[in-house]
């Protein structure tokens, strides 16, 4: 407990820092959390600074170590998510208006290393365009380890995607997709009552 106040007294300066690079420096705040807040081994100290940072996150969440954050102010993660070890949130689609570039859902466990990307570029562009899409992933989805979520898709509510999958398409509620590209495999029990939970006060 002695340590964990230590790192909440000494994430009071940094969280000064960091809500003032959210209001008027993108790329020192991208160095801020994807350089120093993300190592921070406290959830408490390291959820507080992504709050300072503009990300709406639920009171039972966790993002665990390591993560990569664009546009913080463009996430929205509801309440009793995981969000495993070297994960990348993307939230730059906020630019379009009308709500978060990503949301993600209540109950929802991402595995680590899963990438979501709010943007791409067009090949055959003049001037090499990178349009930008929102993307939703829905209460009690499950996006397992090493996949890779593209700009505007929605997995939807109970929807299981399998290890090591790229993502391009909308996901079916309560059903489970797998591969490169992800498809089909088999529909999901609609009977889920679990809750998240992590109670770990470091990692």
């Amino acid at each position: 407990m002695k340590k964990l106040g230590l790192a909440l007294g000494g994430s009071l300066g940094l969280a000064a820092l960091v809500a003032q690079a959210a209001r008027s420096d993108e790329l020192f705040l991208g160095y801020l959390l994807n350089t120093v807040v993300n190592k921070i081994p406290f959830p408490a100290a390291r959820l507080a600074l992504y709050r300072a940072a503009g990300m709406r996150i639920g009171p039972n969440s966790n993002i665990m170590m390591h993560a990569r954050v664009m546009t913080p102010q463009g996430i929205e993660i509801g309440d009793h998510c995981i969000i495993g070890e070297f994960c990348q949130l993307d939230g730059r689609a906020v630019r379009l208006g009308d709500g978060p570039g990503l949301t993600i859902g209540n109950n929802v466990n991402v595995g680590a290393y899963t990438a979501f990307i709010a943007g791409s570029h067009e090949p055959d562009s003049p001037d090499f365009a990178g349009p930008l899409a929102k993307t939703v992933v829905q209460d009690r989805a499950w996006v397992t380890m090493n996949c890779t979520v593209l700009a505007g898709v929605t997995i939807g509510e109970g929807a299981v995607v399998s290890a090591a999958s790229l993502v391009n398409k909308d996901v079916a509620p309560y059903t489970m997709v797998g591969g490169v590209p992800a498809k089909y495999l088999k529909d999901r029990s609609r009977d889920l009552r679990y809750t998240l939970v992590n109670r770990a006060r470091w990692i």
